[in-house]
């Protein structure tokens, strides 16, 4: 009972007695009153001490049974409802808990166009290439001349029959695995197109997808046979330095203590030899011998030659020891060490089990709290419950309705996007990621990283959401599959969020003279976390409820850092080099950028669009009033300064690529066809965030992974340009086979199905901040209606308006209060 029960509980009894008509005895009548008295002193204690309980405004103390929200995943054709408990007995006679309707209507990915790779179907493919000869194994591969399965992936129907089945006039595509095989038996890597997948009865095929040889086996991506090769063969070598370890480095024992790190490619530049670089690195996490500690790289290194499959020919050289070298054996370095013919360094005693206090992400406990840090911050959830929609993979929100896609060698896709029953974007996809190092290490230095050759949505560190981390607790988790070459096995991950989130701000209002108006911004949230390596990236998709779509990619996780040698005498400042800053004990932060490459196929209305540049501008009168009518003679004399911005509007007529210019530049796709009520081209325009530039200009990055060069490229689309760079060509640099400046062919892209291939990215100068964590670096790019509508496209929605005078007054819809139901989510349960 509360206060205002127990109010009402006392008026009432008065109520009572005053109806009475029969005139009671004096007896009675002090009866009444005593009982009356006694209770509503019953009452009014019991709705305080109730109150104080259950009543947020009477007592704010913490409620241990503090309800959160409800929890549901859906796994890859079988959703998993997790059972909500609550708790009825913490929420008081006012409130009871929120209504939730699970948005998820049907849950069988195999049933719609886009969706990605199933494990039923993984494991179809791949027993059809193994009856098929294609493989050689299903089991953990144990040698290299087996021919075995690297990636899978939808391959992703053509663009033409994709489109005449979702407009209704054609075929439902079959679904179709892309499968990476690597063939040790022929020295190459095929790549094949399997299925159709799933109960049909066309008999499946395999289409080879690639000439036989055509990728290069030396080009192919690291993988775990290769790399327990090379760490058995490095053993006697590290043997014989065992000394050298372990008075230099706190008296590290090797294997004991340390992991040897092979990714610090390329392997080779031209795909046909293959040479690796590889460094120590000290385990500093003891949880899971998974989990790399790429900040204590050790300056001990060397290369190993490991062409081919003969590992008997294969040799480790070039050794180093804080960047003193070469050396060709191990043997030479030791003799050279004992001799005391190079310098040498002392890690202090007591470092290495310091190791995990100093990079562990936990709370300092050395530390207090901050002030009310004990308590839970804001919290959003649904009091109707959730506005959006997921049938299988298709999403559908406030008019927006798309598919979710991915695949674990490009990260997540989108298509089929459409707002307002019109198609906006037939692709938005994430393409590759793009690292290159910069520091003074023999081991470190220009390590050049393409993701989409690790694997960015699945490779060997799989990312999953951490709920209310990643996903607010009442979020829709999706789960796809990926395929591990180690084991040859497929797994499950859950690797996509969706919810509708509340920007707690305005999406557009105005407070005037006699009014006041305004809409709160509310979006919808597609969010997927991977993990490569150290680093984890976040990508997200947020669809806004007047066109637009915000596209971010955020980083997180630990820097790749760079032994710091403070008795190097090229140095004199002990607290920084030409490549970085001094970070922690022995660790230097090594410069980097990363650039993230996007393919954006618009379909504004239809697929057939043209793109414009409108250059903003600033200069005499004459020349802007000449950039629309060349015939004017002289400048109108109503201007008061000679001097003005204006807009210059450049149709582009060809294929071209578009990088940072002094001027602003508006890059806007066009429906030519399609006017707007104003008879203005409806449009889209994209428009980069802050993002970094490419410095390099002779790199040989710049073959592989041109895309990071622009900012936009304009192409007409083919089905065999459909990403942006080869997964083979960063093993291959000199002699690309994928790069961007391949599309660029001078070809009209006017009236056209194009594609545009954005870039953006930041420069990264890891500072002590970055230690142990990074903190939520990004970047994006926005997607925003450019005379698409004739008006603001949001006035459909319930809003808040209020008038002086009364007479308007309008709101968002009533709801009753109600608690956040508790979630129940365990990663590691």
């Amino acid at each position: 009972m509360t206060l205002e029960m127990a109010d009402r509980g006392h008026h009432a009894e008065d109520g009572r007695r005053k109806r009475q008509t029969s005139g009671p005895s004096c007896q009675h009548v002090l009866c009444y009153q005593l009982f009356a008295v006694f209770m509503f002193i019953i009452g009014l204690v019991g709705g305080i001490f109730i109150g104080m309980y259950v009543d947020p405004k009477i007592d704010n103390k913490e409620n241990k049974n503090c309800p959160s929200s409800t929890n549901q995943v859906i796994n890859n054709g079988n959703t998993e409802h997790v059972p909500t408990v609550w708790n009825k007995s913490s929420i008081g006679a006012k409130s009871g808990e929120c209504p939730f309707t699970s948005p998820v209507t049907q849950t069988r990915y195999e049933d719609t166009v886009f969706a990605p790779l199933t494990n039923a179907e993984m494991y179809q493919a791949a027993r059809f290439l193994k009856n098929s000869g294609i493989i050689s194994t299903l089991e953990e591969p144990t040698d290299l001349t087996q021919n075995f399965i690297l990636y899978q992936w939808l391959d992703v129907p053509a663009k033409n029959d994709a489109l005449n089945y979702l407009d209704g006039n054609g075929e439902k595509p079959k679904r179709y695995a892309r499968v990476t095989v690597q063939r040790g038996a022929d020295l190459d890597v095929m790549e094949y197109k399997v299925g159709p997948l799933g109960s049909t009865s066309t008999p499946m095929t395999s289409q080879a997808m690639t000439r036989s040889g055509e990728i290069h086996f030396n080009s192919r991506p690291y993988e775990a046979v290769e790399v327990d090769i090379m760490t058995e063969m490095l053993k006697p070598d590290l043997a014989k330095l065992a000394d050298l370890m372990a008075e230099s480095f706190d008296g590290i024992k090797y294997p004991d203590d340390v992991s040897l790190n092979f990714y610090n490619g390329p392997p080779s530049m031209s795909g046909t030899t293959r040479d690796t670089r590889w460094s120590i690195m000290l385990n500093g996490f003891g949880y899971d011998q998974g989990d790399v500690d790429l900040i204590h790289i050790l300056p001990l290194s060397g290369r190993v030659h490991h062409p081919g499959t003969n590992t008997s020919e294969w040799y480790a050289y070039d050794f180093h020891y804080l960047n003193q070298g070469p050396y060709k054996t191990a043997r030479d370095l030791m003799d050279a060490y004992k001799a005391g013919a190079i310098r040498k360094v002392r890690l202090d005693k007591g470092f290495r089990a310091s190791i995990v206090d100093r990079i562990f992400p936990k709370r300092d406990t050395s530390k207090p709290l901050r002030e009310q840090a004990n308590k839970q911050g804001p919290r959003t959830y649904y009091p109707t419950g959730p506005r959006y929609k997921i049938d299988g993979t298709n999403v559908k929100w406030m008019d927006w309705s798309f598919e979710i896609s991915g695949g674990q060698i490009r990260g997540p896709a989108l298509f089929d996007v459409k707002f307002k029953g019109e198609r906006i974007l037939y692709e938005l996809a994430v393409n590759d990621i793009a690292l290159n190092y910069a520091t003074d290490s023999h081991s470190q230095n220009n390590i050049i990283y393409a993701d989409a050759t690790y694997g960015i949505m699945g490779g060997d560190t799989p990312g999953t959401v951490i709920k209310d981390i990643d996903c607010p607790v009442h979020g829709s988790v999706l789960q796809t599959s990926f395929w591990w070459p180690t084991t040859q096995r497929a797994y499950n991950m859950s690797s996509i969020c969706v919810y509708e989130a509340d920007g707690q701000s305005a999406l557009w209002r105005h407070a005037g003279m006699g009014f006041e108006a305004g809409l709160r911004n509310r979006y919808l949230v597609v969010s997927v976390p991977v993990v490569i390596g150290n680093y984890d990236y976040t990508f997200e998709f947020h669809f806004f409820l007047d066109g637009k779509i915000f596209n971010y990619a955020r980083a997180s996780g630990y820097i790749q850092a760079s032994f710091w040698d403070r008795d190097d005498p090229k140095w004199p400042d002990k607290t920084r080099d030409s490549f970085g800053y001094r970070v922690s004990d022995y660790m230097s932060g090594p410069i980097h950028d990363h650039m993230f490459g996007f393919k954006v196929d618009f379909d504004l209305i239809d697929k057939n669009n043209s793109f414009q540049l409108v250059n903003w501008k600033a200069g005499p009168i004459l020349e802007a009033i000449r950039t629309q009518n060349a015939s004017i003679p002289d400048a109108p004399e109503y201007f008061i300064y000679n001097e003005t911005r204006y807009i210059d509007w450049e149709p582009v007529q060809t294929e071209r690529a578009i990088t940072k210019q002094a001027h602003q530049q508006f890059m806007v796709v066009v429906n030519t066809r399609e006017k707007n009520k104003w008879g203005v081209e409806r449009g889209y325009v994209i428009e980069p965030l802050a993002t970094g530039s490419q410095s390099l200009n002779q790199h040989p990055i710049l073959n592989a992974l041109s895309f990071t060069k622009h900012h936009c490229a304009v192409t007409k689309r083919k089905e065999d340009e459909k990403t942006l760079t080869s997964m083979y060509d960063v093993n291959r640099m000199n002699n690309p086979q994928g790069y961007l400046e391949k599309f660029i062919d001078n070809e009209s892209i006017v009236d056209d199905d194009i594609v545009n291939w954005v870039t953006v990215g930041f420069l990264h100068i890891p500072t002590s901040e970055d230690m142990p964590m990074t903190v939520r670096v990004e970047t994006g790019f926005l997607l925003r209606p450019f005379n698409f509508f004739d008006r603001t496209a949001s006035f459909d929605m319930p809003q808040h308006t209020d008038t002086i005078d009364g007479v308007l007054k309008e709101s968002e819809p009533n709801f009753e209060q109600c608690a956040e139901p508790p979630p129940k989510y365990c990663r590691f349960c």
